[in-house]
């Protein structure tokens, strides 16, 4: 190293401006690396993940699997009504690159439906109306016939379980005839919702926001207020927690790390009463970082959820180096020696320490480069470069700005750089710090308590370490990994947000309007996986994991032709003699069970638009989608129950068409949950395995490594029995740690 402090010695402006430029580019860099954050949480997954590959088929195939839903509340149930239908209308002439669709009301499919009722009865059930109509007539003509006055036999009366079957109908379509005059709204009408659909994959935070200021943009030149004093507005959806989720991202980051800033600061100030010391540090660790992730832009090329949070660690992580090398220089300045001895002394007795240690925590975040989990691989490579890039800046840019420093104000003196700007806060510290922290306190008190209490020492050691190793053999089995992935949501949308409102979505529709996409290349196999899965759902009962399963067939009535004759013969049956016979009340019902439009046959072209434009996908082919329904409590979200639920609907679907994706939220949560159970004990081993052969690299003394690796090895044993025996859940974020 004495080639290296020399070079610096002379070369300090040189370095200097050099490290500027860096800074300068680095900084810009940092800005767009930053500027392409990237919230959804597939981007920690694998690109090879079959819920990622999957998801990308199906949104290629889709016009839209994302929506934006706007919340009205009034309890001016008109007015609310008037403002919905407006705003519906007004963001159908949205452009379609901002907006796919948009839904607020199905009065025409449900018109549609009712008209043709009939066709949508089982065969059976018709045939049993028939047959009741038949014996009804007999019965009524046999009771009225006045030559049966003469016989004994009383004919029986005929009997329908009209209400059994009406129940039975009416529990198919509640999902839809709930709606209040066809509007998505509760039964009371005092919430609404306006479902906006956006085009494609939700991706980019440019493009949903967007679609977010086209909404807000149309609602203020509606101005509700003026349909009703009291109407509030409100979002949720998946729009809107991207939304949320990346603002409250942003938010975090920028809090996160000004406190990591202020308190390294503040203590960097009070432990070496040096002011100009801390600046140069500080300015060191600025350079480090910058060219870090001004690096990680070309490298990388992004962050996600996980990586985003890498400043902080990086500077905290990043500073020791630099902190080790001005407190040997200090300390030999403070001893009398020049700057060049100093320098020279303290990159001698340094670097290799530093060098180690920077090595170490570099090739533990590494090691996450070899995992396949993205969210462990974007910290792996920035991790890697930022201790490297912060060492380097520690020995480089720290020392010449100490000799430029130094030069300017002395930082042998043991008394404080008297600068006028400055001399408030040398007073301060004279004062306030200088009894509190005297010389060496520290570590004269810790070492007097190891010399005086060793054994002492060694039984508190044996007993924690006891504690937590029973920790391991009471707790290692049960789920250390959290499955629940909503409890890694904002806590304001939980509380207050998009997270907390969805509950309002979820009362209006009263079942999963996002459901599990199954999308094969074929029409007839779309078919057979619905039949399969209706057939699980039946053998499963209450217990299964399926609320629904839905295709372009449940829309298409079968035996259409069969009923048709069915219902010919029921209205040839019902004279018009005969319908003066009974009720208006029940005039009423055969005119709305027997219409004209149920006796024509149903095509694929005669569904409504709304119908029709959920099973097309973008080349028009229309009807090879199946949805899914999972049950609206969410029992899915907890332990490996939704692993097994995914699992069982890939194995049914690949059973009839083999690679069939099977897209949405759950699928990605459980490769999620997967990959971090699969790939957190794999990066743990590597990074163990990089630190031992680092540590036998560099000191190659068997009683070092052995007490270096039994420090950490103890460390880390007391922070194992500390998470299992409180219970704490491992996920993809704290896992880093």
């Amino acid at each position: 190293m004495n080639f290296f402090s020399k070079l610096i010695l002379r070369h300090a402006g040189l370095i200097l401006f050099v490290g500027f430029l860096l800074t300068a580019a680095g900084a810009y860099y940092s800005v767009q690396l930053y500027k392409n954050l990237r919230t959804d949480i597939e981007e920690l997954l694998p690109t090879s993940v079959r819920s990622i590959l999957d998801l990308d088929e199906v949104t290629a195939r889709l016009e839209s699997v994302e929506n934006l839903a706007v919340l009205i509340f009034s309890n001016n149930t008109i007015a609310s009504k008037k403002f919905a239908t407006d705003l519906g209308e007004k963001l159908k002439k949205a452009p379609s690159k901002i907006i796919a669709s948009v839904e607020y009301q199905i009065k025409t499919e449900l018109e549609f439906f009712k008209k043709r009722r009939p066709l949508y009865m089982e065969l059976d059930d018709l045939v049993k109306i028939k047959d009741y109509i038949k014996n009804r007539i007999e019965y009524e003509r046999s009771l009225y016939n006045p030559l049966n006055i003469f016989t004994e036999d009383e004919l029986p009366e005929p009997y329908l379980d009209f209400r059994g079957m009406r129940k039975k109908y009416d529990k198919k379509v509640s999902a839809f005839s709930r709606f209040p005059d066809g509007y998505y709204a509760t039964p009371d009408e005092k919430k609404r919702v306006v479902l906006v659909y956006a085009p494609g994959k939700v991706s980019g935070y440019l493009s949903i926001q967007r679609l977010k200021n086209y909404v807000v943009d149309i609602i203020n030149e509606l101005n509700p207020k003026s349909y009703a004093p009291d109407i509030e507005i409100k979002y949720t959806g998946g729009v809107q927690n991207l939304i949320e989720e990346q603002a409250a991202l942003l938010k975090d980051l920028s809090v996160s790390t000004i406190i990591v800033i202020l308190l390294v600061t503040l203590a960097l100030f009070i432990f070496f009463k040096n002011i100009l010391a801390t600046i140069a540090l500080l300015l060191s660790l600025f350079m480090g970082v910058c060219v870090t992730f001004g690096v990680s832009y070309f490298w990388v090329g992004y962050l996600n959820a996980n990586s985003a949070f890498m400043g902080s660690i990086i500077i905290g992580n990043g500073i020791n180096f630099g902190i080790i090398y001005l407190a040997r220089y200090l300390e030999e300045r403070r001893k009398g020696k020049n700057i060049i001895r100093a320098t020279n002394i303290a990159m001698t007795h340094t670097s290799t320490a530093t060098w180690t240690a920077a090595l170490a925590a570099g090739l533990a975040y590494g090691s996450l480069i070899l995992t396949g989990f993205r969210g462990f691989q974007q910290f792996g490579h920035i991790g890697l470069m930022g201790m490297v890039f912060c060492w380097i800046s520690a020995f480089s840019i720290l020392p010449s700005c100490l000799v430029y420093f130094d030069k300017w104000f002395p930082m042998g003196e043991k008394k404080f750089p008297s600068l006028n700007v400055l001399s408030f806060f040398s007073y301060l510290k004279f004062f306030l710090f200088r009894p509190l922290w005297k010389k060496h306190f520290f570590s004269r008190t810790l070492a007097n308590l190891i010399n005086r209490f060793p054994s002492e020492l060694w039984a508190i050691t044996f007993i924690i370490t006891l504690l937590s190793a029973t920790q391991f053999v009471l707790h290692y089995q049960t789920s250390i990994i959290e499955t629940d992935l909503t409890k890694l949501r904002n806590k304001k949308s939980l509380e207050s947000g998009s997270a907390f409102l969805w509950k309002h979505v979820d009362e209006i529709f009263q079942r999963y309007i996002s459901p599990l996409i199954i999308l094969p290349k074929k029409q007839e196999d779309a078919l057979a996986i619905a039949e399969a899965l209706k057939e699980k759902k039946a053998r499963e009962g209450k217990t299964s994991s399926i609320a629904a399963v839905q295709s372009l067939d449940d829309f298409i009535p079968r035996d259409q032709l069969r009923k048709i004759a069915i219902l010919r013969e029921i209205k040839n049956r019902l004279t018009p003699r005969l319908l003066t016979r009974i009720s208006p009340e029940d005039q009423k019902l055969v005119s709305e069970f027997l219409p004209q439009e149920a006796f024509q046959p149903v095509n694929i072209n005669d569904l409504p638009p709304l119908v029709i434009s959920k099973f097309t996908e973008k080349d028009q082919s229309i009807g090879k989608l199946v949805l899914v329904d999972p049950p609206l409590d969410n029992s899915l979200w907890y332990g490996n129950k939704l692993i097994n639920f995914i699992k069982d609907l890939r194995q049914v679907t690949d059973s009839i068409a083999p690679g069939t994706p099977v897209a949405g939220t759950l699928p990605i949560s459980a490769d999620l949950i997967e990959a971090i159970s699969r790939d957190g004990p794999k990066a743990t081993f590597l990074a163990f395995i990089a630190v031992i052969l680092l540590v036998v690299f560099f000191f190659r003394n068997l009683k070092t490594i052995t007490l270096v690796l039994f420090a950490l090895i103890l460390g880390a044993t007391w922070m194992g029995g500390i998470i299992l025996g409180f219970d704490l859940k491992i996920n993809f974020v704290n896992f880093i740690a």
